[in-house]
């Protein structure tokens, strides 16, 4: 049975690759073989054989001699594809394209410099925020760790690059009687039950796009994450610039289960009895993206006088709500599918600050 190019599963239970290893003297193609016990041990072998029939390597060092731009595709095709989601490979490949290779793709790799590294940090800071520099950092240093714990190279360039502090931002939240105008105007219609799921739920905005009927479980009043949809870029992508996406949530902990409330579970009944669509969210039956959802939450946002708050503070806005009201921090954590307790309370600090003093006005009393 043949799984992947040239790799093919043998009669004994061993993976068996073969790559073009020279040419003999007709012509012909004089072909090696690589045995493993499992295809991505052959894969990763092939890899290296890959490197070396075009030249990559030389006899007497295993340094690689090909280009960061042969790395980074090598590292991207053939070592982060099956490891990733699709839309993470996108964001990379984006990231690499835009950011990245116009100043480092001709250079050996073998021969980039830390200060090298310092250039491109210093380039990205002066045009993108902090934290778009901190996540493009993030994904050259990877693809040159890879690169070191194959032998390729001996150090990491990017080991003492010192980045930008990056500041935090205040978390953006609507205040009660902005919530509530907000909430009379998504009543009103369909259009505005994303932003009433998204103020009731915490729900991401892909989230919400990936929502579907079956995810609710009415009697039990939960509702259950089990998938995001986003529209990814790839600058190389043929014939279109970009593609929506489904898949699952952001993180292991997004995937969670959310209490309805009793208002959101009524809203929730009336519209599932006006449509087909199998998507809570959805335009003449068919699912939509996020950027239509934040479109119909612009219009809503003017109409009120709203302004510098995006989809993502109605996320937030949940979020505040529920520590007003006491909410114990690891269900909130819960609530929101954040990745530790830690985020949530780095994220929501100043939130908390009644909370804290109210502690401290305990202690008086001791």
């Amino acid at each position: 049975m043949a799984k992947g190019e040239n790799i093919y599963k043998r009669k004994d239970g061993r993976w068996e690759g073969r790559y073009p290893k020279a040419r003999k003297n007709d012509g012909s193609i004089h072909y090696g073989y690589i045995y493993g016990r499992s295809y991505r041990a052959v894969k990763e072998k092939m890899l290296e054989k890959k490197a070396q029939v075009t030249a990559f390597y030389t006899n007497s060092t295993k340094e690689f001699q090909g280009t960061f731009g042969n790395w980074a595709d090598l590292w991207l095709t053939e070592i982060m594809a099956h490891k990733i989601k699709e839309s993470t490979y996108a964001s990379y490949s984006n990231k690499l394209q835009i950011h990245i290779l116009p100043y480092l793709e001709k250079y050996p790799l073998k021969k980039i410099t830390t200060q090298m590294i310092d250039q491109l940090v210093k380039k990205l800071t002066q045009s993108l925020a902090t934290s778009s520099v901190h996540i493009i950092f993030r994904i050259v240093k990877s693809c040159f760790e890879a690169a070191k714990k194959r032998g390729y190279i001996y150090l990491n360039p990017c080991e003492y690059t010192t980045l930008p502090k990056s500041t935090k931002q205040k978390v953006l939240a609507l205040t009660r009687a902005q919530q509530k105008a907000v909430e009379a105007e998504c009543v009103k219609d369909e259009k505005g039950l994303p932003i009433l799921l998204a103020l009731e739920t915490g729900m991401r905005i892909g989230e919400i796009c990936g929502l579907k009927w079956s995810d609710i479980n009415f009697e039990s009043s939960l509702l259950s994450v089990e998938r995001t949809k986003q529209r990814v870029y790839l600058p190389n992508l043929v014939g279109q610039r970009s593609k929506l996406v489904e898949t699952v949530p952001k993180t292991v902990n997004s995937t969670r289960i959310i209490p309805l409330t009793e208002k959101l579970k009524k809203t929730l009944l009336y519209w599932k009895d006006q449509t087909l669509s199998e998507y809570v969210v959805s335009s003449e039956n068919r699912s939509i993206e996020p950027r239509t959802v934040s479109y119909r939450f612009e219009k809503i946002k003017r109409k009120l006088g709203l302004v510098h708050v995006p989809f993502h503070a109605l996320r937030h806005t949940f979020a505040t709500r529920c520590v007003e009201l006491g909410v114990n921090i690891a269900a909130l954590s819960s609530l929101l599918g954040h990745s530790s307790i830690k985020l949530t309370l780095d994220t929501y600090t100043n939130s908390f600050l009644e909370e804290q003093r109210a502690a401290i006005a305990k202690l008086a009393l001791i």
